[in-house]
């Protein structure tokens, strides 16, 4: 399974880049060695007395800078500008990227509505007492992953042919699994996955109006069954007792594994090219992945019986 789960990376090899940036310290102008612009984070005071206490909470653990995947890919990108994350109030749940000020927003609504759901959670699956946290920090992981998927296809002018909601879950998918923190094992990042696709769930109602089936997001109920495809795309063996749980279908799982692999080669495709000076070996590393992936690919292909009109 550990084998599968590396196989996921976004940049196949950067394992070395992974630990550099975490041992970076959070000031440093350069993540990794490479010379791309490092982010900006800002903690903004809210105005209502309800989101006081969750600012000073957010602010005094440095929240932005404590996720991982997050600091991994701090300076891996050759980006025109530079990239603000912000905690602030907005009036409502939500986050979201603004390009004109060049920033990811995370709202402190939703934090506060994240923990609500992870005391849920809790209850629900009868964990500890430490889950809500672990719940909120699963899904503030996803969410601004999200996010700066958003960004990167503005700021790197990446090409998306279908709808970018779903391609950028699958980037957050992507990172989560790759980018994980040293000390989690690939059960933990999977957990915090299957985290972050209950809460997808979670908000689904069952009943839409037309509003809900023109918006620019897929149906929670399909954003969940996404995430949980890949999920299992990277170790079916490992995740047969998905399909037995009906967190999946058959007939989906049955095309998940390709369906992991394209997605994962489509993002090292159109990444690459944008690699900050000081990743080179890497590039290269990613040319080997994709190398190897096609070759996957045209096996699986000359195995598949060829269908003939009837």
């Amino acid at each position: 399974m550990l084998r599968r789960f590396r196989d996921l990376a976004l940049l196949a090899a950067m394992a070395a880049a992974t630990c550099t940036a975490h041992a970076a310290p959070a000031a440093t102008a350069e993540r990794g060695g490479g010379k791309g612009p490092a982010f900006e984070y800002a903690y903004l005071p809210p105005v209502s007395d309800g989101l006081q206490a969750i600012h000073r909470r957010v602010r005094d653990a440095d929240l932005l800078r404590q996720l991982p995947e997050i600091q991994a890919v701090d300076g891996m990108f050759s980006l025109p500008l530079r990239l603000r994350y912000v905690t602030a109030e907005c009036g409502e749940f939500g986050a979201f990227y603004r390009h004109e000020q060049v920033e990811v927003v995370l709202c402190y609504e939703t934090l506060r509505t994240l923990y609500d759901r992870g005391l849920e959670y809790q209850a629900a699956l009868g964990l500890d007492k430490a889950a809500p946290l672990h719940y909120v920090r699963a899904n503030v992981r996803f969410i601004l992953l999200h996010e700066t998927g958003h960004a990167l296809v503005d700021l790197l002018d990446l090409p998306v042919t279908g709808r970018q909601e779903d391609a950028v879950d699958q980037l957050a998918a992507i990172l989560m699994l790759r980018f994980s923190a040293l000390d989690e094992t690939p059960e933990q990042v999977i957990g915090n996955l299957r985290m972050a696709a209950d809460w997808l769930l979670s908000r689904s109602t069952g009943a839409y109006n037309l509003d809900a089936y023109a918006d620019e997001h897929a149906l929670g109920e399909q954003r969940y069954f996404n995430l949980q495809c890949l999920i299992y795309g990277t170790d079916p063996e490992g995740f047969a007792g998905m399909v037995r749980a009906g967190d999946l279908t058959a007939a989906r799982a049955a095309t998940c594994p390709a369906e992991t692999r394209r997605v994962s080669r489509a993002w090292v495709r159109l990444l690459m090219p944008h690699l900050a000076p000081g990743y080179e070996a890497y590039r290269e590393e990613a040319e080997r992945y994709l190398e190897d992936t096609t070759t996957v690919r045209s096996r699986s292909a000359a195995a598949r019986p060829v269908s003939r009109p009837s």
